[in-house]
């Protein structure tokens, strides 16, 4: 008896009518004595036809079940999976069209042994409609075994994964004909981050109207949905429902009439780009990519690395193999460091960090270290030393014993400090590409290092394979030097640039050390300075003074960039929610000291006597958040409108208004223009 009971399936037969089919289903084969387990009318309709969730929405009707159990056996309350939305000609119903199975918890109390049999019967009755409704009404049976529960049914057991999972209670609010949602965030779950797409269910009728839009409007803890109802008049409460999302989770929830607390609202809707991409999309975003890498080649931040690669080229027309080398493997390095860079942000993610582009200037070990690079390289190029074919091809101003791996080397230097003076382009291509990852991420960063790599291999192999160009080109000779030189300026400049970028990351005590770290560098590789066998001693004192320097991080970090004469306040999301409650305007800036166009932007429009007035008589609160120094809020904000660096601008304009992304690189009369109209 007891193998019998093992191995036999609980006895249930599909029932068929016109349109759906209907059966008894259990999550294991057997219930023990007095023990519980989950059951479910599975049904499915025909194709094209649905049928309705426990509140059906503007029609329908919710199915209704009658059991015939056994004496002191005992169903629960239906748990109902998260329905779907079914407009029809200007209604929107709640329903199901596919597989749906209704669950109830099942309790034996009876006092049969193992071997015996619980004869379960339940009548159903379903609305099922397409363009015309059909009442069915089917009789239902299952034979459950009593004894060792056996397998689990798979199909059973994803499909009740799938309920909703409970959420923390929220509150609602009903101002004139407008009703408010809130939602807190469970401890446990991200998606109420990025909750593009959620729409409420709710189980109380007469609460929400069905076909009324739900607009979304994010806060530093949940999120509120906004509906417009037919009238004015009060509802009561409390509401539960469920809250869907588009990845397929969703959650029970019960609010209670009360203010949305400000945490849940006020920094507007999400970019679209949090959500899918399509394939065109995809293929959009990588060629947003390649132009915005092309782009790159022309911001300042990247002059420096560009003019090591100057020489290079002046040297295509004399030595073509050389020079075409060169070429392929310097945008091999840029390439392999674009995705590099791309991978490792993608892995810190999930694992928790909240990286962005541009992460590795966050670092002050990093920014040292540049510092240190780009004044050798300076040095090198100015002819005060030669510190072997390693760091001298690193510049690429010459060439020695192994120039590829110096072409290599430039292409990697180019695209860390580079990567985060992002052109126009490539905010919205980066943005989608993190936020997607995987071979999204890979073919966005592709495009990405081929455009930024493209005008100097292209340039290269054009003077080599054009004898018309290669001729017009200077012969080697003294002026190579002289061009050397030259080229030592914009590396020195460079280095500065580091240099002040690591003063906003560090105490005063950290700048010092670093400083007096470069003096001993410059002591220590410069021949003519101090006896050789000096040298060596000062270069490592150095570099060890340099990695103390980088670990005397501040303990505060303040905007860096922002001057005293333009009133500004602090990031704060919730300062944001706050300012708008108070029907106050808010201008988000989101900078960084290494961010090359946030300065060209400051210095032209938000550090203006213009923007100081606009300011003032637009009654617009200036709000800056610096992302000099990691700072996991901002890099949180970034991700809120699918961006993964800054610069980043949000205007929040009047009356509760969706909040307005600005472009990268600023236009002082669009910006003002906008502000005085409100849009």
């Amino acid at each position: 008896m007891f193998i019998a009971v093992l191995f036999a399936p609980a006895q249930a037969q599909p029932v068929k009518t016109s349109h759906l089919t209907t059966e008894l289903v259990s999550e294991r084969k057997a219930v023990s004595k007095g023990g519980d387990i989950w059951i479910a009318i599975r049904h499915e309709p025909l194709k094209g036809w649905h049928t309705y969730w426990q509140n059906p929405g503007d029609t329908g009707l919710a199915p209704v079940v009658t059991w015939s159990l056994p004496d002191k056996v005992t169903v629960g309350e239906p748990q109902w999976q998260t329905p779907e939305r079914q407009p029809y000609m200007g209604l929107v119903n709640y329903g199901y069209s596919g597989e749906t199975y209704l669950f109830y918890q099942l309790t034996n109390g009876t006092a049969l042994t193992d071997g015996d049999i619980l004869p379960l019967k339940a009548r159903v009755d379903f609305l099922v409609c397409e363009k015309v409704c059909v009442p069915e009404t089917v009789t239902v049976s299952l034979n459950l075994p009593v004894g060792p529960s056996g397998g689990e049914d798979r199909a059973f057991q994803k499909a009740f994964e799938a309920l909703p999972k409970s959420a923390p209670a929220g509150y609602f609010r009903k101002t004139g004909n407008v009703l408010e949602l809130g939602f807190p965030a469970p401890d446990s779950s991200e998606i109420f981050e990025k909750p593009n797409g959620a729409y409420f269910f709710p189980i109380t009728a007469g609460a929400v109207p069905p076909a009324a839009a739900q607009a979304l409007d994010t806060g530093a803890d949940g999120f509120t949905l906004r509906a417009t109802t037919a009238d004015d008049k009060p509802v009561s409460g409390p509401i539960s429902g469920v809250v869907a999302f588009p990845n397929g989770d969703s959650y029970q929830v019960t609010l209670n009439e009360g203010d949305i607390p400000l945490s849940l609202r006020g920094l507007g809707g999400l970019s679209a780009a949090t959500g899918e991409v399509s394939v065109v999309g995809v293929i959009i975003a990588a060629g947003l990519a390649f132009v915005g890498g092309i782009i790159l080649n022309l911001m300042p931040c990247v002059f420096p690395i560009l003019s090591m690669k100057i020489l290079a080229v002046s040297r295509a027309g004399h030595d073509h193999r050389l020079a075409r080398h060169e070429a392929l493997l310097y945008g091999a390095g840029v390439i392999i460091s674009f995705v590099a860079l791309a991978v490792m942000i993608s892995v810190a993610q999930a694992l928790g960090a909240a990286l962005g582009w541009g992460f590795q200037l966050q670092s002050p070990f990093v920014t040292a270290a540049l510092s240190i690079v780009m004044l050798l390289v300076a040095l090198n190029l100015s002819g005060l030393f030669n510190i072997g074919s390693g760091l001298q091809n690193l510049g690429g101003g010459t060439v020695g014993k192994n120039p590829y791996i110096g072409a290599f080397l430039t292409g990697v230097l180019a695209v860390v400090v580079a990567a985060p003076c992002t052109a126009p382009f490539m905010a919205t291509a980066i943005g989608v590409a993190l936020a997607q990852g995987g071979f999204i991420s890979f073919v966005i960063f592709l495009a990405l290092g081929i455009g930024f790599a493209l005008p100097i291999v292209g340039l290269t192999y054009a003077i080599t394979y054009l004898p018309g160009l290669a001729k017009r080109l200077p012969k080697p000779g003294p002026w190579m030097d002289k061009f050397k030189h030259i080229l030592a300026v914009p590396m020195y400049l460079a280095a500065l640039w580091m240099v002040w970028v690591f003063a906003q990351q560090v105490s005063g005590f950290g700048l010092f050390a670093l400083i007096i770290a470069l003096g001993l560098i410059v002591f220590g590789v410069v021949r003519t300075l101090i006896p050789a066998v000096t040298r060596p001693v000062l270069l490592g004192l150095g570099i060890v003074l340099a990695v103390a320097s980088a670990a005397q991080t501040r303990a505060v970090t303040t905007p860096a960039a922002i001057k005293a004469d333009v009133p500004y306040e602090a990031f704060s999301v919730e300062r944001i929610a706050q300012l708008r409650a108070e029907g106050k305007n808010v201008m988000v800036d989101l900078t960084a000291a290494w961010c090359v166009s946030c300065k060209v932007n400051e210095r032209l429009v938000f550090h203006t006597e213009d923007f100081a007035r606009v300011l003032k008589a637009t009654n617009t609160v200036y709000m800056v958040g610096d992302w000099t120094n990691q700072d996991a809020r901002i890099s949180a904000y970034l991700s809120r409108y699918g961006r993964s660096g800054v610069p980043l601008y949000v205007w929040y304009g009047p009356n509760g208004a969706e909040p307005v992304i600005l472009p990268q690189l600023l236009n002082k009369d669009d910006v003002i223009k906008m502000m005085k109209s409100g849009a």
